[in-house]
């Protein structure tokens, strides 16, 4: 059975959500769940998390010229079936935006058209499309840059930098273009140093004619490391939006790029929810109204996001969709896991 939680009623969630945030932008507060997790890295091979990038710069961008940008295929995988899935241990970890705590605002409204978004504030720096390859086909998504002490992390979806079909293989040529528009890049072409996806995501996940299917679709989120650009790190140049670790949601603003018809991958797009499902069939995922296609896979979901200065709280990323429901795996201590070492550099 499906619990859906209005954001009507969440007082002691939005107490949680303030509880747990630090006075200090980028310096993560543990929650008392949380374990040592660098006692829990240190017994996982980097090489199970991580690949790492050796092409400059330079080679990326040259690899992404105009007739590439504009024949990338949109990646959204349709939903299929699962089996139950272990509820993944919260850790009680609120990292604020660049610009700041975002305090509690009205629910956001019932809106799964994707319309067009205006890129208010920090939305319009921080978030922005994702371009990738593998072998001979190019692919886009959607993702963002999230606050973190390197200041070089961008936030995505799994199944963006991980192929899920037979190839199995980790994605090419990875770039990220904050604040995209008719694939103009006015922020710059950032390209990746090293990309993370858990060893659940890339183990358990596959894509098939029956749809997204195995519990590691329970786990699809990545983070990617950005090299600098003009000598500054992404997060300096185009700030950062707050990053939650399992913190209820008080209500839903999730943006992206879809790509697929009756969408054309040229502007940022936007749903938005009072209320959201929590999937028992499907444990560690959300889902809200949205008929956003291809290529917003990878857009962030937001909580107390504020649509006057485009700041919120990231909790999960578009994973699946069937153009009418969207799906998003919650973030956990596993999150915060890979979090921490695609911070880190380890």
């Amino acid at each position: 059975m499906r619990h859906l939680r209005t954001a009507l009623a969440v007082l002691a969630a939005i107490t949680a959500l303030a509880a747990c945030t630090t006075a200090l932008p980028g310096t993560p507060k543990a929650g008392p769940s949380t374990r040592n997790i660098e006692e829990e890295l240190a017994g996982t091979k980097s090489s199970d998390l991580r690949k790492v990038f050796t092409s400059t710069p330079q080679q990326v961008n040259d690899y992404w010229n105009s007739d590439r940008m504009k024949s990338a295929k949109p990646r959204q995988p349709q939903p299929g079936q699962t089996t139950d899935v272990p509820k993944d241990e919260p850790v009680g970890v609120v990292i604020h935006p660049t610009t700041g705590p975002v305090p509690p605002s009205k629910p956001q409204p019932a809106d799964n058209s994707g319309g067009m978004w205006s890129k208010a504030g920090l939305s319009g720096s921080a978030n922005g499309r994702l371009y990738m390859s593998y072998g001979n086909q190019n692919y886009v998504c959607s993702g963002q840059v999230v606050n973190s002490e390197s200041g070089t992390i961008v936030a995505t979806a799994a199944h963006c930098i991980w192929d899920t079909h037979e190839g199995r293989e980790w994605a090419s040529n990875v770039m990220f273009v904050p604040g995209d528009t008719n694939r103009s890049s006015p922020y710059g072409k950032w390209a990746v140093e090293s990309i993370y996806a858990p060893i659940e995501f890339r183990r358990d996940a596959t894509d098939g004619a029956r749809g997204a299917q195995g519990t590691g679709w329970s786990y699809d989120y990545a983070f990617l490391r950005m090299r600098p650009l003009g000598g500054k790190n992404i997060e300096d140049a185009v700030g950062g939006q707050g990053i939650a670790f399992d913190t209820k949601a008080e209500s839903i603003r999730t943006l992206g790029y879809p790509a697929g018809p009756p969408f054309d991958g040229n502007t940022m797009r936007t749903c938005s929810a009072p209320t959201y499902t929590e999937n028992r069939a499907r444990n560690n995922t959300l889902s809200i109204p949205c008929v956003m296609t291809g290529g917003c896979s990878g857009g962030g979901w937001f909580t107390r996001f504020n649509d006057s200065t485009g700041a919120g709280y990231m909790i999960s990323s578009h994973s699946t969709g069937n153009d009418v429901t969207a799906w998003g795996a919650v973030m956990g201590k596993i999150a915060y896991n890979l979090y921490k070492s695609a911070d880190s550099g380890a």
